[in-house]
């Protein structure tokens, strides 16, 4: 299951609508699904909340893929409705849900059955163990690549829907944990952190820009007096892994999993920010309580 949209409302800051044409995520997304699915038995739900026709092109292309959208037009589900949504839509007989982020996507063949390989005995959930924001916000298997199975989605009180203050599928996580099941975790394992959060590959199986479809904020409150220049560099991180990620795709995951070294002639951009990052503070180390 994929939600595909963008911050169309700006809650996280600015966001180029044209930017959302010229470099969709969600065609990237079920790209890497199909080159690295081969095989396996699964079918993609896509939940589209961009109202974009070039997006809806772009999906309907692809094979094993069911895609669905509100329908009323004005209607902007956040992800974890969405996500609720697509759960009703699931085939009976279907014995596994694995979710990704529009921005998220499999680097190896067998991501499949690496994921539900996992969920035996009392291991319940598996997936991206998203622990980049401790101890400010709680770390859980995050969205971007989440498996369980369906009967236990059917079984839980809860869905994949939040309250304020809480992240999408947390809530899953505790009434999981909650029950006595444990999660199996897909934990970050770059070689190179272009940054703390975005750029990230878990377990060698999932990457996730972290920033796909909006603007470089994270929920965390920073230091005034440098503010600007946190932002302005989140932004050129942000690029340079996008630009990567569209036209380089495959030497990206090579360079951040530590198999190739970063080739400044190559990657300039992403070369430029790796090299102001040795004399930019991190990000988290400006977060005040």
């Amino acid at each position: 299951m994929v939600v595909n949209g963008f911050d169309r409302g700006g809650r996280w800051g600015d966001f180029n609508v044209q930017e959302a044409r010229e470099f969709p995520w969600i065609d990237l997304c079920l790209r890497q699904i199909e080159r690295h699915s081969r095989g396996s038995s699964y079918e993609i739900l896509v939940w589209d909340n961009t109202r974009m026709p070039e997006h809806k092109e772009l999906i309907e292309a692809h094979p094993n893929v069911r895609r669905f959208e509100p329908v009323d037009p004005q209607l902007d589900l956040r992800q974890g409705k969405s996500l609720n949504r697509l759960a009703k839509k699931i085939l009976p007989g279907t014995e596994f849900i694995i979710t990704l982020d529009s921005d998220s996507f499999p680097i190896r063949d067998g991501w499949i059955e690496n994921l539900t390989g996992r969920l035996t005995g009392d291991v319940e959930l598996a997936g991206a163990w998203r622990d980049e924001l401790l101890p400010h916000k709680p770390a859980y298997v995050h969205p971007c690549g989440l498996a369980l199975r369906h009967s236990m989605l059917l079984s839980l009180d809860v869905g994949f829907a939040v309250g304020s203050g809480i992240d999408v599928a947390m809530n899953l996580n505790e009434a999981i944990h909650a029950r006595g099941g444990r999660d199996s975790r897909l934990w970050r394992s770059n070689k190179l952190n272009v940054h703390f959060m975005m750029g990230a590959v878990y377990g060698d199986l999932i990457y996730h820009q972290g920033a796909g479809s909006r603007a470089p904020k994270f929920g965390l409150k920073l230091d005034g007096t440098d503010r600007e220049s946190v932002r302005s560099y989140q932004e050129r991180v942000r690029l340079a892994l996008r630009n990567a990620a569209f036209s380089q795709l495959d030497e990206l995951i090579e360079v951040l999993t530590g198999n190739a070294d970063l080739d400044e002639s190559r990657m300039p951009e992403l070369a430029a920010v790796v090299s102001e990052a040795s004399s930019q503070p991190s990000v988290a180390e400006r977060v005040q309580e």
